[in-house]
């Protein structure tokens, strides 16, 4: 397991080489034990004749025609001189001191110079050629004797001629066998440890193809090379996941926003079509119930107008190119300015509203911030609240200035959250248990911008309930804004120069 896993890590490149670096080091050694095993062989007569078989055997023949002489001349002797001639492997002549032939196992051919050839040796026709001289009694020369061999293994060896070109077939062939042989075992150890990935990578492409992400690319191993390959497909799937998550929620933002729309219009739309029916149908137009149709007529209509403009905040802040514009305000100001706009907004409901406004010691209560964002984001929170407050309820605002953060709570005495609204309260078009709601047509964006404007800001939200009773919801941000990555993109900041705070009045919730 171990080794595998080193051989995993191991460009292919590296494995290639280390492959062949074996192929040919064990090719090498078994060619070698091949060779020493068939010299051991030859070394043993029993099973192969030496190259050199027929030439030892001249050396058993040489002594008897120096005992018998010039006997060899004489024809009647032939029989008893082929007794110690190997035949299948040696062929002779004998001439005789004029170069006449006389006898042997091949026919005459022309002799010259027969005087200076003696005991020499020479080659012929690809065959070795000893000459003999034939003495006679009193050691004068009298005749030669010639005789012919082939100095190889397959003349060695007649009988056995098919298994001598087998063996030479063989050890010729044994280096190039093993190399043949080594490849293939490591080729498919190679391909064993290469496929598997390979496979995966194959099928994986093939699900993202079919727009299958919900997988993961497991570590792939067989080479480096597969594993940088296997990374890059997992780093590109899950961009692709992502990206086309983005786009499948963006598509099912567009169909909750349309629903949303068309579900929360109506109800005014109804009314405010119903009221203008019932004045035009009406014979008599009494001033007081004309005035009061026209009333209903402007609530419903203002509740439409929230709706939008919630609808076409959302959409703005969503953009990639949304921007915040920065300057520097004095935050203590603008909270007791919209305190007092809040006020107000809570005497009309029957509910207590409590501000406390408190700046860290040293601290001129100036922050940088797009004041518009912040107002925004105090807004929602406030009629978050007071959508929620029974009468005779309260909302408490606690604003914390500090040398580095300012902390922005929102508390009321509500029925608090639930615990899918804690889940899910910030999610876009969460509306939660209408029921709960003393005031109806929100279309459930409040939150979602309070969340998205506070990270806009580089600002953080939290929320809960209160351990008294109540809800509460926590927006810190810092005194200079840092562009932050969310899911909805970066928020991008533009400086401006430091601006006057120009007080928009919050739209209570109407009953």
């Amino acid at each position: 397991m171990g080794r595998r896993t080193v051989m995993n890590k191991l460009s292919f490149r590296s494995q290639f080489i280390l492959a062949l670096t074996a192929t040919l080091l064990l090719s090498i050694i078994c060619t070698a034990i091949v060779w020493a095993g068939s010299l051991y062989l030859l070394s043993d007569d029993s099973f192969l004749r030496p190259a050199n078989y027929y030439e030892k055997k001249i050396n058993d023949i040489v002594p008897f025609v120096d005992q018998h002489g010039d006997e060899l001349l004489s024809p009647e002797f032939r029989d008893e001189l082929e007794q110690i001639i190997p035949l299948e492997g040696l062929d002779y002549q004998v001439y005789d001191l004029s170069g006449q032939f006389i006898y042997g196992s091949q026919p005459a051919e022309p002799l010259e110079d027969i005087i200076r050839k003696l005991n020499t040796s020479g080659e012929e026709n690809g065959r070795f050629v000893r000459y003999v001289p034939v003495m006679n009694s009193t050691h004068e020369l009298t005749g030669v004797f010639v005789l012919k061999y082939y100095l190889n293994l397959v003349s060695s060896n007649q009988p056995k001629r098919a298994v001598v070109v087998l063996f030479i077939i063989g050890n010729m062939s044994a280096p190039f066998l093993f190399i043949l042989l080594f490849t293939m075992v490591f080729a498919r150890k190679i391909g064993k440890r290469l496929e598997p990935p390979i496979a995966r990578l194959i099928n994986g492409a093939g699900r993202i193809q079919k727009n299958d992400l919900d997988f993961a690319f497991s570590e792939a191993g067989g080479s480096k090379e597969l594993a940088q390959l296997t990374s890059a497909f997992e780093e590109m799937r899950g961009a692709l996941q992502a990206s086309l998550t983005a786009q499948w929620q963006m598509d099912q933002e567009r169909r909750d926003m349309a629903a949303a729309v068309a579900h929360d219009l109506r109800t005014p739309l109804t009314i405010i079509q119903g009221h203008v029916d019932n004045l035009l149908d009406a014979k008599d137009k009494q001033p007081e119930r004309l005035d009061k149709y026209l009333q209903t007529i402007r609530k419903n209509t203002d509740r439409a107008v929230r709706l939008l403009d919630d609808m076409h905040l959302v959409s703005e802040i969503d953009q990639p190119g949304f921007t915040l514009q920065v300057s520097t305000h004095d935050f203590a100001a603008f909270c007791r300015e919209k305190a007092e706009e809040y006020r107000l907004n809570c005497a009309a409901k029957h509910i207590a509203f409590r501000p406390h406004i408190n700046i860290a010691d040293g601290h001129n209560g100036r922050i940088n911030a797009d004041i518009h964002r912040l107002e925004q984001i105090t807004d929602n929170l406030t009629a978050n609240s007071i959508r929620f407050t029974p009468e005779g309820g309260q909302i408490i605002w606690d604003i914390k200035i500090g040398p580095e953060k300012a902390v922005l709570e929102t508390a009321d005495s509500g029925p608090g959250f639930t615990k899918a609204d804690l889940v899910h309260m910030f999610e876009k078009f969460y509306q939660g248990d209408r029921s709960r709601s003393t005031t109806k047509g929100h279309a459930g964006l409040g939150l979602y911008i309070v969340k998205t404007l506070a990270e806009k800001h580089g600002g953080t939200v939290a929320a809960g309930n209160r351990p008294q009773g109540g809800a509460y919801v926590n927006v810190t941000l810092p005194l200079t804004p840092k562009p932050v990555f969310t899911d909805r993109g970066e928020g991008k900041i533009s400086d401006c120069p430091p601006q006057p705070f120009q007080r928009t009045d919050l739209k209570a919730p109407q009953p």
